[in-house]
C-alpha cells in the first residue's frame, strides 16, 4: 500500500473508532448501549457535558466486554423508567431499574447522577452461569438519589426475592469513591441505599471512600453473603446516617453485613460517621464456619435507635475486634454489643472508647456455647480495656460473660 493511501486508511480507522456520538438524550443513550450489546469492540460510552436525559424505559446492557461510562456530570432521570408490583404488606418485586447491566464484565462509571428512579437506580445482575474472574465494578463521582427501591443493587442471587444460596461461581469486587446514595428506598419495604447480594462460592470485596450514604428508607448499605465466601470491606471517610425509616414496624440499620456459610467478615472502618439510624447503627452478623474480624479507628455512632455498634457471631467462628478512638452516645439499646454463641472465642481490644447515655448497657460483651447455659463450657476469651470511658448508661456501664478482663 502506498504511503498516501495508508495514511487515508489509518485516518478512516481512527474515525471509525471515534464515531460514537456523545450521549445527549434517551435515543442516543439506547443507540450507544445497543451498539455495545452487538459489538464487543465498543468499550466506552461518553455523555455530553451536563446532559439531562429523561428515560421512558430501562436502559439495558447485555454485552460481555468491559464497559466504561464517562458521565461528564450528566443527569439521568428514571422517574418513568419501569414499574414495580407492590403487595399489601408494602413489599415489592420488579425486574426494572433505570440502568441495568446484565453482565459479569468489568464496569466503570464516573461523573454521573441517577435521580428519581421509579424502581431501582443502578442494577448489576450477574448471570448465574458466570465463571472465571470476579466481577469488577468501579464507581467514581456517582450520585444516586430518590430511587423508589434500591439506589445501587448488585445481584448475584438467582432468586428474585433474594432468598436461598444459589448464585454464580464468581465474586464481586466493588470500589466506590466520592459518591452519594441519598433518599433511596422510599417506595416499599426493605430497599437500601446500597445493596450487594452475593451467593455461591464467591466473596464480596469492597472499598468505599469519601462517600455519603444517608437518609435511605431501608438500610444505608447492606452486604449480604451466603455460601462459601467472605465479606471483606474497607471504608474511609464515609457517612452512614439517618437511614432505616421506611418500615415503622421493622426499622432498618445504617450498615448491615450478613455472612452465612463458610466465610469470614473482615471489616476495617476509618473516620466513619454512623449517626441517627432508625435501628442499629452498625449490625454485623456472622454465622457458619467463619470469623468476625473488625478494626475501627475514629468512628462515631450517635443517636442510633437500637444498638450503636453490634457484633454477633454464631457457630464455630471467633470474634476478633479492635476499636480505637470510638465514640458511641445515646443508643436506644446497648451502646456496644459483642456477643459470640457457639464454639468460638472473643478477643476484643477497646482503646480510647467512650460510651454514654445508652438506653441499656454501655458495653455488653458475652461468650457462650449455648446462651444462658448453667455452667461455663469453654475457656474464657479476652477483653482488653485501655482508656474505656462508660457513663450515664441506663442499665449499667458493662455486662461481661466468660471474658478475661485485661
Amino acid at each position: 500500500m502506498k504511503p498516501a493511501i495508508l495514511m487515508i486508511a489509518l485516518s478512516f480507522c481512527s474515525c471509525a473508532l471515534q464515531a460514537q456520538n456523545l450521549i445527549s438524550d434517551e435515543k442516543s443513550f439506547n443507540a450507544a448501549i445497543n451498539k455495545a450489546n452487538m459489538n464487543s469492540s465498543v468499550t466506552q460510552i461518553t455523555f455530553a457535558k451536563n446532559a439531562r436525559i429523561a428515560l421512558t424505559a430501562p436502559v439495558i446492557y447485555t454485552g460481555k466486554q468491559h464497559l466504561t461510562l464517562i458521565g461528564n456530570h450528566a443527569v439521568v432521570d428514571g422517574s418513568k423508567a419501569g414499574s414495580f408490583i407492590q403487595a399489601a404488606d408494602l413489599t415489592a418485586v420488579t425486574q426494572d431499574s433505570s440502568l441495568i447491566f446484565n453482565s459479569a464484565a468489568p464496569l466503570k462509571i464516573s461523573d454521573l447522577s441517577i435521580i428519581n428512579s421509579a424502581t431501582r437506580g443502578l442494577t448489576i445482575n450477574i448471570p448465574e452461569d458466570a465463571t472465571g474472574t470476579d466481577v469488577s465494578i468501579i464507581l467514581r463521582n456517582l450520585k444516586i438519589t430518590h430511587s423508589a427501591l434500591y439506589g445501587l443493587h448488585i445481584d448475584d442471587n438467582s432468586d428474585e426475592f433474594d432468598e436461598g444460596n444459589q448464585g454464580s461461581d464468581v465474586g464481586i469486587n466493588l470500589v466506590i469513591e466520592n459518591s452519594e446514595f441519598i433518599r433511596n428506598g422510599t417506595g416499599a419495604i426493605d430497599f437500601d441505599g446500597v445493596r450487594v447480594d452475593e451467593r455461591g462460592p464467591g466473596s464480596i470485596t469492597a472499598f468505599i471512600t469519601k462517600t455519603i450514604i444517608d437518609d435511605n428508607g431501608g438500610d444505608g448499605i447492606e452486604l449480604d453473603e451466603a455460601g462459601a465466601g467472605n465479606v471483606e470491606v474497607a471504608m474511609v471517610d464515609v457517612s452512614i446516617s439517618r437511614n432505616g425509616f421506611y418500615n415503622q414496624a421493622d426499622l432498618d440499620d445504617g450498615f448491615d453485613i450478613d455472612e452465612a456459610g463458610d466465610g469470614d467478615i473482615n471489616a476495617s472502618l476509618f473516620n466513619v460517621v454512623i449517626d441517627a439510624n432508625l435501628d442499629e447503627g452498625l449490625d454485623f452478623d456472622e454465622s457458619g464456619q467463619g470469623d468476625l474480624i473488625t478494626r475501627m479507628y475514629q468512628v462515631s455512632a450517635n443517636r442510633n435507635s437500637d444498638e450503636g455498634l453490634k457484633f454477633d457471631e454464631q457457630d464455630s467462628g471467633d470474634i476478633r475486634t479492635i476499636l480505637s478512638n470510638v465514640k458511641v452516645t445515646k443508643s436506644g439499646d446497648d451502646g456496644i454489643q459483642i456477643t459470640e454463641q457457639g464454639e468460638g472465642l472473643v478477643a476484643a481490644t477497646l482503646l480510647q472508647v467512650n460510651v454514654s447515655q445508652s438506653a441499656k448497657l454501655g458495653l455488653k460483651a458475652q461468650m457462650w456455647v449455648i446462651e444462658n447455659e448453667a455452667a461455663i463450657a469453654e475457656q474464657p476469651g479476652s477483653l482488653q480495656l485501655l482508656d474505656l470511658n462508660l457513663s450515664d448508661n441506663a442499665e449499667g456501664d458493662q455486662e461481661v460473660h466468660n471474658l478475661q478482663l485485661n
